[in-house]
């Protein structure tokens, strides 16, 4: 192969690679375009919460979703609510409540139906960590989600 072709090869792999981690279409939200959707983007908690959030569910049905360390989700443009698992980091014990205490990480049924407030179409949301929950309150802000960026 000449090296234009090789350059050429060596992008389109490089652009299919980066276009696999875009947001997840969830439900009603296929075949519209992205300008049409609001993203809503939920990072990962902090490790030293000892708590992950496992999956997440929208408006009471559908799909649910794993998040990992974060997951970016198109939905329409609307007032959402949201319902999570999480999974919780049982500490190590030695003796007796050692024995008794469940090993690895334990799966546990999270908040249900959660309003996430009002998303617009061609914005771009967060969910807001625990950690911002008082900043939160300070500004005002009765969401559990914040455009992204501000």
């Amino acid at each position: 192969m000449d090296v234009p072709t090789v350059r050429r090869l060596a992008v389109m792999i490089i652009v299919f690679l980066a276009g696999c981690g875009g947001p997840t279409h969830t439900s009603g939200t296929k075949g519209m375009a992205a300008r049409e959707l609001s993203v809503l983007s939920i990072p990962q908690l902090p490790k030293d919460a000892h708590v992950q959030i496992h999956t997440i569910k929208f408006d009471g049905a559908g799909d649910e979703y794993a998040i990992g360390k974060s997951r970016d989700f198109y939905l329409t443009p609307r007032d959402h609510t949201a319902s999570f698992t999480l999974s919780a980091n049982v500490p190590k014990a030695g003796g007796i409540p050692g024995f008794l205490l469940p090993k690895g990480d334990l799966t546990l049924p999270g908040p249900k139906n959660i309003p996430l407030g009002v998303l617009t179409a061609g914005k771009t949301y967060e969910l807001v960590l625990p950690s911002d929950v008082d900043k939160m309150l300070q500004s005002g802000q009765v969401s559990l989600v914040r455009e992204k960026g501000k």
